[in-house]
């Protein structure tokens, strides 16, 4: 009996192991997809470690609580005639026509866009609409979507065709819509929160966030004027005209277009900065249209040859390189060769920005410009005029005082010009067109020497000789091809009289 019990735990022993090694085996085979995983119970973060994400969490969807109302879906309808022709093709429009029509007759067509826009202000019962001029395009009809679903016909009060901005308005007497509050966008800096607000490909009512990518972006399609707001948050097809806000829920931007190969956002999106359009929606609520300011000079940076040639630092400020005769900037006392360093108390290092400033003025606005003219500060008050159209501004051109742009004379131009050494000047670079330096002949080439029997060495020495005489009758002592000449500038050999 004791062998037979002691012969059955052997053999139940023997069995177990055989068990557990074929159990072993089988698991080493197996993938440790298969095998249960016991993990330890994770331990529950502090609370504290959380806030931060939270706090931004809680600012997205009060931003978001707050702005979706404002921002509607913008629905437009243009109908008209094209020319029969099997081969057309017209991107971004579908078009619709009649079968049944003669096919050698123009086809009638119509065509449905989509964007979005702003609820940007509201007298009584009636609201203004801010997006940008492509969304509207050439629209017959235009219909607001509010946010709650309601659909409203919308007129076009006016648009901006170089800011590609277009203000609408609808009436809406049923109850009071918000309206977006205006942020600063001069105070945005690159890596700041941003969200984007709109209908891309007709999703309404969505928001993207992102950040500041970067500032001051140029070169828009259309050759649209902006100083562009770059961001990574998604803009796709239907945002244009939609909101670009901070993280308060201040609308600092106008979405416009993005960059992409593929029609598709890649995180290069742009919008216009809210200060480029205040003038601009302004001027249409209360006129219909809008009008520039223009001040009448030729702006330019100082490279780095030209700044140790004028004794301006780099980046200091925008140069006036020409002051158009009769013009704000001169009646001002404005002159060529200052360095515009503010206006009306902000710094100016940018040219485009600059121009952008001068432009948003309405005519008959006061411009406090501050200068640096060689190292004394002056501080000019310019009266804005209007800015005419394009060929009206050509023709100014003319007026152009000096009327030429000058260059330092570096050792590699000495040397190509084969100027003897005892030659010592400052040589045009180009001469305008109509004004009173190609009446006297001044050429590319010419090496201006003196002006007024003042000696030229330096870029300094021509402007400061030349800005007091402007207005009057410099005369130009050059060196052209071995000769010295004498050019005197007389108010009747102005072409632009």
């Amino acid at each position: 009996m004791l062998q037979r019990k002691n012969f059955s735990i052997l053999t139940g022993l023997l069995i177990g192991c055989l068990a557990g090694y074929a159990v072993f085996i089988t698991a080493a085979w197996l993938k440790p997809s298969m095998l249960p995983v016991r993990q330890a119970r994770a331990e529950v973060p502090d609370s504290s470690l959380y806030a931060s994400a939270e706090d931004v969490q809680e600012a997205f969807r009060a931003v978001s609580a707050e702005v979706l109302p404002t921002v509607v879906e913008v629905s437009v309808k243009t109908e008209g005639l094209i020319e029969q022709d099997d081969d057309i093709e017209l991107p971004w429009n579908e078009f619709f026509y009649n079968p049944l029509e003669d096919n050698e007759s123009p086809r009638s067509f119509q065509s449905q866009g989509l964007g979005s826009g702003i609820i940007i202000e509201r007298q009584e019962n009636d609201y203004f609409v801010i997006t940008n001029t492509h969304v509207v395009g050439n629209a017959e009809e235009i219909f607001i979507e509010l946010n709650d679903g309601s659909s409203i016909s919308a007129e076009l009060v006016g648009k901006d065709e170089r800011k590609d901005l277009a203000l609408l308005k609808f009436s809406f007497p049923d109850r009071v819509l918000p309206v977006i509050r205006l942020g600063d966008s001069d105070k945005l800096y690159v890596g700041d929160w941003v969200l984007v607000f709109g209908s891309p490909f007709g999703y309404e009512q969505s928001v993207s966030s992102g950040i500041v990518s970067a500032l001051g972006r140029k070169d828009g399609p259309g050759d649209n004027i902006n100083d562009f707001i770059q961001t990574d948050a998604s803009i796709n097809q239907g945002n244009s005209g939609g909101a670009l806000v901070n993280i308060r829920g201040e609308l600092v931007g106008v979405n416009t277009f993005i960059t992409t190969p593929n029609s598709g956002s890649i995180g290069l999106g742009f919008a216009i900065p809210v200060n480029n359009i205040i003038t601009t929606f302004r001027q249409l609520i209360d006129t219909g249209e809008v009008n520039y300011g223009w001040l009448g000079v030729s702006l330019g940076i100082v490279g780095e040859e030209a700044a140790e040639s004028l004794g301006y630092g780099l980046k200091e400020g925008v140069m006036i390189y020409q002051v158009f005769e009769g013009s704000p900037a001169d009646l001002g006392g404005l002159q060529p060769g200052d360095l515009i360093t503010s206006l009306d108390g902000k710094p100016m290092n940018e040219t485009d920005r600059l121009i952008y400033r001068i432009g948003d003025k309405a005519p008959g606005d006061t411009a406090l410009f501050t200068v640096n003219r060689f190292g004394e500060p002056h501080t000019i008050e310019a009266l804005i005029g209007e800015r005419e159209g394009e060929e009206a501004v050509r023709a100014l051109h003319g007026r152009a005082m000096p009327g030429f742009v000058a260059a330092p004379l570096m050792p590699d131009l000495r040397a190509a010009m084969n100027l003897p050494e005892d030659i010592s000047g400052i040589p045009v670079a180009e001469v305008y067109p109509r004004t009173s330096a190609q009446a006297v002949d001044l050429r590319p080439g010419d090496i201006i020497i003196a002006v007024n029997d003042t000696m030229i060495v330096t870029l300094k020495d021509l402007y400061l000789a030349i800005g007091p005489s402007i207005s009057k009758a410099p005369v130009y002592t050059v060196y052209r091809n071995g000769e010295t000449l004498k050019l005197e500038v007389k108010k009747s050999e102005k072409l632009h009289e």
